[in-house]
């Protein structure tokens, strides 16, 4: 999602959490350049990655309601779980870390009413609802309201099977996302699935996965994207979307179908490891604000569930 402004970059970690770079990750521009080639192959060269689309389509075993694992499942353990009988506010932050707003995207808030549990489903609205908002000495004024939660104080991980059974919401300019991104440092993030509704909303049936890693300060963050066109009914149907973050390794898994795996080089892997936590958000896609009818809204992003797997011990 990339929503972290830049002045969390700089937060100073207290209660004894170590920064990444003082752990010894190697972050020179000399080192990212020997890891560029291997990068832009990645992302453009993968022929691991061909015809993982035709495979998602030919695949009889995908199932849009029961989790696969594409491992052993006695070697992982259950270690969080939510299916939303509730809102446990013990589990989820409303909000970012930082607050209810970003000064990039000033089109919308984080609201506490866009965000229920009706019938074992977690809902994330967006609404029309404009609201005049102080962020850094500066009046913005907000128009709409959307439904963003996060685990930072309660469920932070170091790889992991992470699993979600969604159902997008609908219309123009939608763009719901389930995300890790770093506790302490951004980069790291998993963007385990976007999906952008664009003008006429049709667009929310391609899922968009990407890494993001490298560092800011230093101009060598980058990121590598892949993306899955999925049946036309993501706004009518819930389907699976699950990531296994392994060491030197990121693969997606998509109705319980592996679309996508990248290996890590050695630059790439030393962003992640350290720990993550997990953001469920309805969002807004500033580009086509002016696509929006507001007398459709509110549109609605539904979560069934929720799972985090770790490898025993």
């Amino acid at each position: 999602m990339q929503l972290f402004p830049r002045f969390i970059l700089l937060l100073v970690v207290q209660g004894g959490a170590l920064d990444l770079y003082s752990q010894g990750a190697d972050t020179t521009m000399r080192r990212h350049g020997r890891a560029k080639f291997g990068i832009f192959f990645k992302r453009y060269f993968d022929f691991k990655n061909n015809g993982s689309q035709r495979k998602y389509e030919k695949d009889q075993e995908k199932s849009t309601t029961r989790l696969a694992f594409p491992f052993e499942s006695e070697a992982y353990s259950l270690v969080f779980e939510d299916n939303f009988d509730s809102f446990d506010r013990n589990t989820w932050q409303v909000g970012q870390p930082w607050g209810r707003f970003h000064v990039q995207f000033p089109h919308q808030y984080y609201g506490d009413s866009e965000i229920f549990v009706k019938d074992g489903t977690l809902h994330l609205l967006t609404r029309y609802a404009p609201k005049p908002i102080l962020s850094q000495d500066s009046v913005y004024i907000s128009t709409y309201a959307t439904g963003l939660v996060n685990s930072y104080y309660s469920h932070n991980f170091i790889h992991g099977y992470f699993a979600i059974r969604s159902k997008n919401p609908k219309g123009p300019a939608t763009w719901p996302a389930f995300w890790l991104t770093g506790k302490y440092n951004w980069p790291p993030e998993i963007d385990i699935f976007e999906m952008y509704g664009k003008c006429d909303g049709n667009d929310i049936h391609e899922q968009t996965m990407t890494l993001h890693f490298g560092k800011t300060e230093n101009n060598s963050k980058t990121s590598i994207t892949k993306s899955l066109q999925l049946p036309a009914n993501t706004d009518t149907v819930f389907h699976i979307y699950s990531c296994l973050w392994e060491p030197g390794k990121i693969s997606f898994i998509t109705d319980g179908v592996l679309v996508k795996s990248v290996t890590l080089n050695g630059w790439m892997e030393q962003f992640y490891r350290e720990k993550m936590f997990i953001v469920l958000n309805n969002a807004l896609d500033h580009r086509y604000l002016d696509c929006i009818d507001n007398a459709k809204l509110p549109n609605d992003f539904q979560i069934d569930w929720i799972r985090v797997y770790q490898r025993k011990n």
